[in-house]
């Protein structure tokens, strides 16, 4: 399992990129649940910020396919699957809410 991931594509940064902020979003997702009420209706857990939070891992492994493992075409799956990510967050922010 390890040596899949050690290999240098564009597919797998792609999947690498989705996956990691999927797991961290879900993850916050499962913890808000379990919030009192109070906590979890209030403006701090909104869906910008959590978006914001999902991506932090994808620099995080971003630099390590691209300064340490040197694999310059799944560093670019993930740098890609992150832009597409901050486009989101940027389309979700700025619409106007009613």
């Amino acid at each position: 399992m390890i040596n899949k991931l050690r290999q240098d594509s564009f597919w797998m940064g792609l999947i690498l990129g989705l996956l990691i902020p999927a797991i961290i979003f879900g993850l916050f997702e499962f913890i808000i649940y379990f919030l009192p009420h109070q906590i979890r209706d209030s403006n701090v857990f909104t869906l910008q910020r959590l978006i914001l939070i999902s991506i932090i891992p994808n620099v995080l492994l971003l630099r390590y396919y691209l300064l340490k493992l040197k694999y310059d075409l799944t560093g670019r799956g993930i740098l890609a699957v992150t832009f597409i990510i901050g486009i989101l967050f940027a389309i979700i922010h700025f619409l106007p809410t009613h």
